[in-house]
């Protein structure tokens, strides 16, 4: 098992934003240079960025092309570093013999630089830079006409016009060419951000290319995962260049990208000599008269996440339908013992209680870890057990649905919005996870941004005010820990976006909390597990029809069997 902290920025890359990304890349190239010409040295990262661009190509080819050869690129260039980067890629596909058509939306004399230097040694390889016309009709013999592409030739066409840190609407030339492209159906690899993303307002202009495919050079930015970027960058990679780790660390904005490569590394050893206990006792606290499934869900999700004990506590009056499904959790009858003194006893009560809390919080004494709130419904009495209840637990908790509905009830009596809430969690003294989606945040600690790009700061103050950890679920799904890192789960699968599948996610971090992870690694790998598993459930059932109990069968592929 390794920390998340402990990682190195090569294995756990930061998420940089547009303007950290271009001083990042203005510091590299003074540092490299080591007093020598920062052009030189930015040439040799420009060099690196069109030959990681490259294998890109080579590989989307592969995947499109399916044997097809030969094989035909359309590579286009703008006057830029963007366009450099380009340059170097069509340079390398002529070397290669894969027939390669580069298009410039600038002539020749406009480049500069790194980008000049690119654009001679595209020469020397027997280059041809064509300048772009969406109007020209016939092909010229000379070096640099204008012509206006026939699509009909490619199979790919690459994207290397403006880039990372493009701003306002494009010029009419740029415009024209994205329409051209947009028409021609083609897939599209773009190089750093599709043409028509604007880095600095992170929204997507009209018209814009949309990629299949962005490969992101150097470091993740955050605008190729947000529900805005994302679906005009398509399936984003990053390339890594040669950046002096002692100029990356001052630029670390502390947000981090985490993907599945990070499961093995992060998941908790196993004692093949150790009993059930020693693998970890976790307790669920879980499902209503109206939700008993959420109970049974996110109780099989935690017996199928390594936990050697998993206790499921449920009002007594649904545990015959969980005891019907389930086999192999501990079952704690939540009792209505409050006749003990006289009142009249209801052992059928469908909803947990405060009568109820001397039972689980004698239990939750003999666990690892406690998730409370699939499924356990609105009832006053249940609010109330809820708020009564956290504050006394001893054990990491994972607050999930109807208990976070629950504390967000404290909102309307507390002197300002959404300080009741926090004020609350503030003073829960055991770790936890918060497992919100987008509507039980707001509820919590009021509106969420309107733009993705600025949910990390929000989210890191937050988790440093309370003290816990916090998972915001959704496309994608940002991990806020209370030392203020964020990581960014890139995720989007509609699949799961159906009832029950949070109450998985909840049983697998409960399970991973029960075994001995700090509460940000759990959350962080339950996510990445809860993203892969549904991934290979919709690769054999497709998102129409995949359920959350096919999530829980998918997880031991997500554990690596």
């Amino acid at each position: 098992m390794k920390l998340l902290d402990q990682f190195s920025y090569s294995e756990l890359k930061p998420v940089l934003s547009t303007e950290g990304m271009r001083a990042l890349d203005k510091a590299a190239k003074e540092a490299l240079a080591g007093g020598a010409s920062a052009i030189e040295a930015g040439y040799g990262l420009m060099k690196q960025a069109g030959a990681a661009l490259f294998e890109k190509v080579v590989e989307t080819l592969d995947n499109f092309g399916i044997g097809k050869t030969p094989r035909s690129v359309a590579v286009f260039v703008g006057g830029g570093n963007n366009g450099g980067d380009g340059l170097v890629l069509a340079k390398l596909l002529i070397e290669a013999g894969i027939p390669c058509t580069t298009y410039s939306l600038a002539a020749a004399n406009k480049f500069q630089n790194e980008a000049k230097m690119a654009l001679d040694d595209f020469a020397l390889a027997g280059g041809r830079l064509i300048l772009y016309s969406p109007t020209a009709e016939s092909l010229s013999q000379a070096g640099t006409a204008p012509r206006t592409p026939r699509f009909a030739d490619f199979d790919l066409i690459v994207d290397c016009m403006l880039g990372n840190g493009a701003h306002g609407e494009l010029r009419e030339l740029y415009a024209a060419a994205v329409r051209d492209i947009a028409a021609s159906n083609i897939p599209v690899v773009a190089a750093d951000a599709p043409t028509g993303y604007d880095s600095q307002e992170h929204v997507r202009r009209e018209p814009c290319t949309r990629a299949c495919e962005t490969l992101l050079f150097g470091f993740p930015r955050l605008d190729a995962y947000t529900r805005e970027g994302g679906p005009t960058f398509g399936e984003a990679s990053v390339a890594s260049l040669g950046y002096p780790a002692g100029t990356v660390a001052q630029f670390n904005e502390n947000t981090f990208l985490a993907t599945e490569s990070l499961i093995p590394q992060i998941l908790p050893e196993r004692d093949d000599w150790g009993d059930k206990r020693a693998q970890g006792c976790a307790m669920i606290v879980a499902g209503s008269g109206d939700m008993p499934g959420a109970a049974a869900l996110c109780t099989q999700a935690a017996l199928r996440s390594g936990a050697g004990l998993v206790t499921l506590a449920s009002p007594d009056a649904i545990m015959p339908v969980l005891q019907a499904k389930l086999s192999e959790p501990v079952f704690c009858n939540l009792q209505d013992m409050s006749g003990q003194d006289g009142d009249t006893v209801d052992d059928r009560a469908t909803a947990l209680s405060p009568a109820h809390i001397p039972q689980i919080l004698e239990k939750a004494s003999h666990n690892q870890a406690l998730a409370i709130g699939p499924g356990i419904g609105s009832a006053e009495c249940t609010r109330d057990a809820v708020i009564e209840i956290l504050p006394q637990v001893k054990c990491p908790t994972v607050i999930d649905a109807d208990a976070l509905n629950a504390i967000a009830t404290l909102n309307k009596t507390s002197a300002s919005p959404a300080s009741g809430a926090a004020s609350f969690l503030h003073s829960i003294a055991s770790a936890a996870v918060l497992t919100p989606h987008r509507r039980e945040f707001e509820r919590l600690f009021g509106a969420l941004p309107t733009n993705d790009i600025d949910i990390p700061n929000l989210l890191r103050g937050i988790a440093r005010h309370t003290k816990k950890a916090i998972l915001l679920k959704g496309a994608p799904t940002f991990v806020a820990s209370p030392d203020g890192r964020v990581f960014i789960v890139p995720a989007h699968n509609s699949g799961l976006a159906k009832g029950g599948s949070g109450d998985v996610l909840t049983g697998i971090i409960t399970a991973l909390l029960a075994q001995g992870l700090p509460t940000c690694e759990a959350a962080v790998l339950g996510a990445l597990l809860h993203q892969k598993a549904g991934h290979t459930a919709r690769e054999k059932l497709g998102a129409f029809s995949m359920l959350p109990s096919d999530v829980i069968d998918a997880l031991p592929q997500a554990f690596g069997r």
